[in-house]
């Protein structure tokens, strides 16, 4: 039985669908989540969701994005969607997200209409069944109960292949596995399980570049955030079934880490591929 205490799912889908304010304009509410700026996932899923408003004939195959400011999770967020390009098949649009006057993130997203074509994907890595696993939800909220780390709850589940949580900086390797799954059954519109992906997508992929430093979340000296995320869909998935993100970072040098992941449906059909850098800075204490 699911404990609804531990998620906000329902709150989340909200939070991603926008407010038209004019000719390809839109409004979004913030929400905070436990860190001091706007969660990157929600502009991620809210930028996508403006986009997609103006293609509705045709689906997301990928998006660009740059995060330039940190946003005040206390303000709204305005969107601005550029129509760059219509053709036969594909369509562009640029959105720009405003606080205050201020650009905070931009976005590039290409959209294609339906077509068949040529098909291989990476194999899907061996991983254990999610149904297996512990919850990494469960363990925040023993964490708070014990006063060691704030609880809030999230939209979905996250279950990792190792011990811990997917917070842990103590995997000493570059990679990870976690499933991730919506706790109850979501609509079946393709816009739902795509901006809600968008705002998951966001969660522990950089962290992952500070594994092999036996890093965490919560070290004193750490400055994290992310700096762009890059989403390609490749087949068509649903968020409340359980998907794989095998995720790695090849790289860390010049306080940024870069992170890649592959994710996968149980069928081991490979639905998407991320991409994100990161500034990953460590400060030193104050005497």
């Amino acid at each position: 039985m699911v404990d609804n205490s531990l998620f906000n799912t329902q709150e989340i889908l909200d939070l991603l669908k926008l407010e038209q304010t004019g000719e390809d304009r839109f409004r979004g509410q913030s929400h905070f989540m436990g860190s001091p700026n706007v969660f990157g996932g929600q502009v991620l899923g809210q930028s996508l969701y403006a986009a997609a408003v103006t293609v509705p004939e045709r689906r997301v195959h990928s998006l660009h994005s740059m995060f330039i400011l940190p946003g005040n999770h206390r303000l709204p967020i305005d969107y601005e969607v550029e129509r760059v390009r219509d053709g036969g098949s594909f369509s562009t649009r640029r959105v720009v997200a405003y606080q205050e006057g201020r650009r905070i993130f931009v976005m590039s997203a290409s959209f294609q209409t339906a077509e068949e074509g040529l098909s291989h994907q990476r194999p899907a890595p061996a991983s254990p069944d999610p149904e297996t696993l512990a919850s990494s939800i469960g363990e925040w909220k023993k964490l708070a109960d014990a006063g060691k780390r704030p609880f809030r709850p999230v939209p979905v589940d996250f279950r990792a292949d190792h011990p811990g949580d997917i917070y842990s900086g103590h995997n000493g390797k570059p990679n990870k596995q976690v499933w991730t799954r919506s706790p109850a059954a979501l609509p079946d519109d393709t816009l739902t399980h795509e901006t809600l992906f968008a705002y998951v997508s966001d969660y522990g992929l950089l962290w992952t570049s500070l594994q092999p430093h036996n890093i965490s979340m919560g070290d004193p000296r750490l400055q994290i955030a992310s700096l762009d995320h890059t989403i390609w869909f490749h087949r068509p998935f649903r968020m409340d079934e359980w998907l794989l993100f095998a995720m790695e970072s090849p790289n860390a040098s010049g306080g940024r880490g870069l992170c890649f992941a592959h994710v996968y449906n149980q069928q081991g059909e490979l639905v998407a591929t991320l991409a994100q850098e990161g500034l990953i800075r460590l400060r030193e204490k104050k005497a």
